[in-house]
């Protein structure tokens, strides 16, 4: 695949992805209600499949996807079987194939999301452009780890209280989510970041595509697609929806004051995420490009 053609098909998947977030409310209650769970994670994952190989290489994809598959999944068991770390809750059926407890779907959702949250901690920190250091182990996962935890805040109340996807038992002050559930979520993830900066480092021989002087598209695809996740939940607080949804505590949520919360949530976390990288690319692009011609956005 030629750069020019790899370039175009991530462009095609984020405008697509993008469009899919932004109508999701309108979408629902129409026969392509049904794929929304697959939609919004392999659409991600086919972003990484066609990202990854070139910024990574296909050796630290592969090894970056077994990190996450495994640790996420283990965690995930655990805490179905024990309450630890995330609380005490199970999936419904509505994501389809379960392996073991948990449905096969959610581990390439993690991976997709880690993968964009690691490199947008990169940077963040101005790591990108530069080789696997010693930050990679300490300020790397810390920052993907928030980044990631960010996307979950957003997310979980819809997911879980409104959609049903998994179930709290015993409810949560979060719109029917427990404070463990995001603590347990930072814990995970940053096994996931932390094992694979050791990963990373230890295949430092094979170059990362990334690493010295590089085009910029590839960060600014990056932080497209981060952008394209907010874009979920900013729709469903615009869209007003009514009603009311009853958690198995027994509280009762008001379907507008969920949305609109995760709204409000969104914008100051992942929003503001995505134009701080995008801002820190620009600037690096700009200050390049008087020793480099500066390569086209899209």
């Amino acid at each position: 695949m030629t750069e020019r053609t790899r370039n175009r098909a991530i462009w095609i998947v984020f405008v697509a992805f993008a469009l899919f977030s932004a109508t999701k409310p309108w979408l629902k209650a129409t026969p392509l209600e049904r794929f929304f769970p697959a939609i919004t994670i392999l659409a991600p994952l086919l972003f990484v499949l066609l990202h990854g190989p070139r910024q990574i290489g296909w050796r630290r994809v592969a090894g970056f996807f077994a990190i996450a598959f495994v640790v996420s999944w283990i965690y995930e068991t655990l805490s179905i079987a024990t309450g630890f770390p995330f609380g005490a809750y199970h999936y419904s059926d509505r994501m389809g194939p379960k392996l073991g407890e948990v449905p096969v779907l959610i581990m390439p959702a993690y991976f997709a999301v880690c993968y964009l949250s690691w490199h947008l901690a990169r940077l963040l920190l101005d790591r990108a452009g530069e080789p696997a250091g010693r930050s990679d182990h300490v300020a790397v996962p810390l920052v993907a780890s928030f980044v990631m935890v960010m996307w979950d805040m957003s997310m979980d109340p819809a997911r879980a209280t409104i959609g049903g996807a998994w179930i709290w038992h015993d409810g949560g002050a979060y719109f029917g989510v427990p404070f463990s559930n995001f603590m347990g979520w930072f814990l995970c993830v940053w096994t996931v970041f932390v094992a694979y900066s050791l990963l990373d480092r230890r295949m430092q021989s094979v170059r990362d595509a990334e690493a010295g002087p590089a085009p910029t598209t590839p960060r600014y695809q990056v932080i497209a697609l981060y952008g394209a996740l907010f874009l979920e939940f900013a729709a469903y607080a615009a869209a007003g929806v009514e009603g009311s949804v009853k958690d198995p505590a027994g509280q009762v949520w008001q379907l507008r004051d969920i949305h609109q919360s995760l709204g409000l949530v969104s914008i100051f976390t992942m929003l503001f995420v995505t134009i701080l990288a995008f801002l820190k690319v620009r600037q690096a692009d700009r200050t390049a490009g008087a020793d480099t011609p500066r390569e086209r956005v899209a």
